[in-house]
């Protein structure tokens, strides 16, 4: 038996001052960096995105604003005017609405109307892709693995393609911003548990808006996620309800986003055109395939006849660089889908998603008659990104740390980096589209007319709306309803006085077309390209309806 403590024998703790107690709250968890290092890093890679924005900025205004994106800009300025649903606009088959649109809207917020609206967007969309394509890349991995995985999105994705690949990646809307929705539905997908029991919901619901603002994202997004997660379900009853719910996010997403576009036109919003693109014949496919690696390599920065003559050797080795990741991330989607095809293979759905997507694009491409030529490389551009996730989250891992993969890391790095900031230095603003016209005509007092498709926008943006000019098109003219707002063609509301010429393209009117429809000019005025037609009465009367078949 124990003896029974006596108060003298209790020992009562001393109690702690301030000064020498312990820390009070929660401990770091164990193997946490200090926050000290946790700053600088924020600041390291905030201040590398920084330099990333003005360097793409830079290499943005070396595409000179064209009608397109002006009109994208106009439409931006009339939601940011109370017109939410662009009440009275017919757009082109691809509406942006409301993913880059919103987005030019914010700009327009602090920047106003004004040219360089576009080549801001451009710059912001394009980091905004590394961004999130790098976050896609990092998945769960922590550490040193995350790191590397991120380099690999940034090694592929920082150094376009001198010149060509600057007018698809950093130029108007076209395509390159549908990878940054889609990515985040990837982010989604794989922080689902954060979201709880909302996460299909949320999902559904990035698809959706993806798909209104480009019906691209159906072909490289939504079934690409129902097929991943169709073969899934087939596959494997592990987690079978995360893929269930997948599949009717999928399916679903498209449903709400053709609802969403056809609502918002029955209650008076926008109009869309319908797609533009058919299945090809079969005799072209051989050439489509042979222009498919073309405007691929394009994508990645790796198209070596498009190089150029400045600083040849550095863009090479950049390219011979990018050539290689090119077909790492070919090897990396093949390894992908034939891991989601063996039953019991990779569990990665968002890597098996992205593998399909690359697929279905590049099918889909050879199959329609979209490949027309090297512009086209704007409507597989989402290789590049998904390529580039697809190569961090299947290869990347595998790479052991040594010495000599230190080096050569650092020997390549410094080869994208130098040739980005050639690429940078090199760049050069290149002048709005008819600015010239635009400047004439505000100097001489003339401040609405109609003029070619290419020539319209451009001035009513160069000018800041001082001078508009509303779109025609055919040799005969017609007001063109593509990108433009019905009321500019209303003689009740506006009085045009004369018309702007492209001589190039005849399709936008000829000079012979625009005398016949609307009669002999009192004067006209020649530029490089450009004939402005000034006239003593309005022609808007007299231009027919354009009805696109």
């Amino acid at each position: 038996m124990s003896p029974t403590p006596t108060a003298a024998a209790v020992v009562i703790p001393k109690q702690r001052t301030p000064e020498t107690a312990g820390p009070i709250g929660p401990a770091p968890p164990v193997g946490a960096p200090p926050r000290s290092r946790r700053f600088v890093t924020a600041g390291l890679v905030c201040s590398g995105l920084a330099v990333m924005l003005l360097g793409y900025l830079r290499i943005a205004r070396a595409n000179g604003t064209n009608a397109d994106g002006a009109a994208n800009a106009l439409q931006a300025w009339d939601i940011l005017h109370g017109n939410a649903f662009l009440a009275g606009w017919t757009l082109s088959d691809v509406s942006f609405f409301p993913t880059e649109l919103i987005q030019y809207t914010l700009i327009e917020l602090f920047c106003g109307l004004r040219p360089d609206v576009v080549h801001v967007a451009a710059a912001s969309t394009y980091v905004l892709l590394i961004v999130f394509a790098a976050l896609a890349a990092r998945g769960d991995a922590t550490g040193r693995a995350a790191w590397v995985r991120v380099g690999v999105v940034v090694a592929v994705m920082l150094v376009p393609q001198p010149h060509a690949g600057w007018s698809i990646v950093l130029n108007t809307p076209d395509h390159t911003g549908t990878g940054v929705p889609l990515l985040l539905t990837a982010l989604l997908v794989d922080r689902r548990a954060a979201l709880r029991r909302w996460w299909p919901v949320v999902v559904t619901a990035v698809l959706a808006v993806a798909q209104m603002g480009d019906p691209l994202a159906m072909y490289i997004g939504a079934i690409p996620l129902a097929l991943v997660s169709a073969v899934r379900l087939a596959w494997s009853r592990r987690r079978a309800m995360v893929d269930a719910h997948l599949l009717v996010a999928a399916v679903a997403s498209i449903l709400l986003a053709h609802a969403a576009v056809k609502l918002i036109g029955l209650l008076g919003g926008y109009q869309v055109h319908p797609p533009i693109a058919e299945f090809t014949k079969l005799e072209d496919v051989p050439d489509h395939l042979d222009l498919l690696w073309r405007t691929v390599a394009v994508d990645y920065g790796a198209y070596f006849p498009y190089l150029g003559d400045d600083w040849t050797v550095l863009f090479s080795a950049a390219a011979a660089i990018k050539f290689a990741l090119m077909l790492t991330a070919l090897a990396a989607t093949l390894v992908t889908i034939g891991r989601l095809l063996r039953r019991g293979g990779e569990p990665d759905r968002v890597a098996q998603w992205l593998a399909v997507a690359i697929v279905v694009n590049l099918a889909a491409y050879v199959a329609s008659t979209q490949a027309g030529d090297m512009a086209s490389a704007r409507q597989v551009v989402a290789v590049l990104p998904f390529g580039a996730v697809l190569i961090a989250r299947v290869l990347a891992d595998r790479v052991r740390p040594s010495a000599v993969t230190r080096w050569v890391a650092g020997a390549l790095a410094a080869v994208l980096v130098g040739a980005f900031a050639v690429q940078t230095a090199l760049a050069r603003p290149a002048p709005t589209e008819a600015a010239e016209v635009a400047a004439w005509l505000e100097q001489h007092d003339l401040h609405y007319g109609v003029g070619a498709y290419w020539a319209s926008n451009t001035i009513t943006v160069q000018t800041g709306g001082r001078v508009q000019v509303a779109p025609i098109v055919d040799e005969v003219p017609r007001a063109f309803h593509w990108e433009s707002r019905r009321e500019w063609f209303d003689p009740r509301r506006h009085d045009a006085n004369f018309v702007v010429v492209d001589r190039e393209l005849e399709r936008y009117g000829t000079l012979s077309g625009v005398v016949l429809r609307l009669g002999a000019p009192i004067q006209q005025v020649d530029f490089t390209r450009w004939t402005v037609l000034v006239y003593d009465h309005d022609v808007l009367p007299y231009l027919p309806r354009h009805q696109l078949v």
